[in-house]
Parts: C-alpha cells; sequence; structure tokens
C-alpha cells in the first residue's frame, strides 16, 4: 500500500494560509496596543511599591518610545530611498514590474539580514527565468546587493547612529526566535521587541549584564583588544 503525502499545492497553500494567520494576529495585537494607549504604563504605576521605582517605568516607558519611534521613521525612509534606487535600477536592465520589485525591497529591508538575501534569491530566480543571456541575468541581483551594501554600511550608521545598535548574533538570534513563534510577521517586529528588551534591561540593574551582551561592542572595547598582546 503506497501512502501519498500532500501535494505541492497543498503545501504551499498551508504554508501562505499559516503566514497570513500570523500576520492577523500580530496586527490584531498591535491595533489593541494601540488602542489601549498608556494604559498599562498607567497600571504599571499604580502597582509599583516606591517613588523611584514609578520614575524608573515612566525613564523606560518614554526612552523606548522615542528610540523605537525614531527607529522606525529613519528605517522606513531610508528602505523608501533604497526601494525607489532599486526599481530605476531594474527598470535600466529591462526587469519587468520595476515597481513591484521596489515594493518588496521596503518591505523585506525591515528585516535584517535575512530580508537582504530573501530579495538576493528571489531576484536572481527571477531575473534567470526572464533573460536568455545568464551574464545580464546575474547583473539584476549583483546590481541590488551593491545597493544594499551601500545602504546598510554608509547610508544606515550615518542616519541611525548608535541608535538601537544591537549584537549581531543577538539579533540573528531574536529574528529567529520570532520567526519560529510568528512566522513572516515576528521577523518584522523582532528588532523593536528585542531592542525594547535591551532598554529596559539597561535600566534594571540586575539585568545590566544582559543588555551589555545584547550591544554592539563600542570604540574603548575594540581599542582595548587591539591592545593585547598575541
Amino acid at each position: 500500500m503506497i501512502v501519498q503525502g500532500p501535494s505541492l499545492a497543498a503545501r504551499v497553500f498551508g504554508t501562505t494560509q499559516r503566514s497570513v494567520a500570523s500576520v492577523l494576529e500580530v496586527l490584531i495585537l498591535l491595533y489593541f496596543l494601540l488602542a489601549a494607549g498608556d494604559l498599562f504604563l498607567q497600571k504599571l504605576i499604580k502597582v509599583l511599591p516606591n517613588l523611584g521605582d514609578k520614575r524608573k517605568a515612566v525613564q523606560i516607558a518614554r526612552e523606548t518610545e522615542s528610540s523605537i519611534s525614531t527607529y522606525l521613521a529613519t528605517t522606513a525612509l531610508v528602505n523608501l530611498a533604497e526601494g525607489a534606487i532599486v526599481a530605476g535600477v531594474m527598470r535600466l536592465w529591462g526587469m519587468p514590474n520595476a515597481a513591484l520589485w521596489g515594493a518588496l525591497v521596503v518591505l523585506l529591508e525591515f528585516i535584517p539580514y535575512l530580508g537582504a538575501l530573501a530579495m538576493v534569491v528571489i531576484l536572481a530566480v527571477a531575473a534567470l527565468t526572464t533573460f536568455d543571456n545568464i551574464g545580464h541575468a546575474m547583473l539584476i541581483p549583483a546590481s541590488y546587493l551593491l545597493i544594499n551594501l551601500i545602504q546598510g554600511n554608509v547610508v544606515s550608521p550615518l542616519l541611525l547612529g548608535h541608535r538601537l545598535s544591537l549584537n549581531p548574533v543577538a539579533l540573528f538570534i531574536g529574528l529567529a526566535f520570532w520567526f519560529w513563534i510568528w512566522g513572516i510577521a515576528g521577523a518584522f517586529i523582532a528588532v523593536p521587541l528585542l531592542a525594547t528588551f535591551k532598554i529596559f534591561c539597561d535600566h534594571i540593574e540586575s539585568l545590566a549584564s544582559v543588555g551589555e551582551f545584547l550591544g554592539q561592542r563600542d570604540d574603548r572595547e575594540r581599542r582595548l583588544v587591539a591592545r593585547q598582546p598575541a
């Protein structure tokens, strides 16, 4: 007796259905959090025992709000600019639906590392199926990769500075964890959640070491490592 597994269409449909469900879950959760406003902060201040803890809670909340909003606004502007440039380059190379590729770049760039990797793979596959010349086809993902490297190593550090500077290893682990929990939607919100946790740890003395681990190596640490004898 031969047991036939699920078809490719059933697997794709099932994966798509789970992805859409996870996105809806996150959107509904974000809606209720936004609708609640300062409710949780007010409740937290009310139940904290002393005035020092109340002030610290307000300070953490305000710093988190300021840092995350600045990060999201700056990242959105950078992604929009990168998407427009990629769309123009795709049109220059003769790729169909250039605006669609630009819009996809804007979305995927919110996911560090994995978004760029996925975009390179998608563009490579699309270019190979569009052009007969392999050299021409490879110019498509190579052009995007060059634009992304300039954005990631020059533009974003210049605009964001040390805001939400997270350890790449911790960031990758956070991405993997939230992707496992909520799929694609979890990957989109992994950076704000991890940054929020870091800010919280930085303000709590017993968790300061965790916050230090989550952060990047600063210039002083680089100098100390460089001066150590071999």
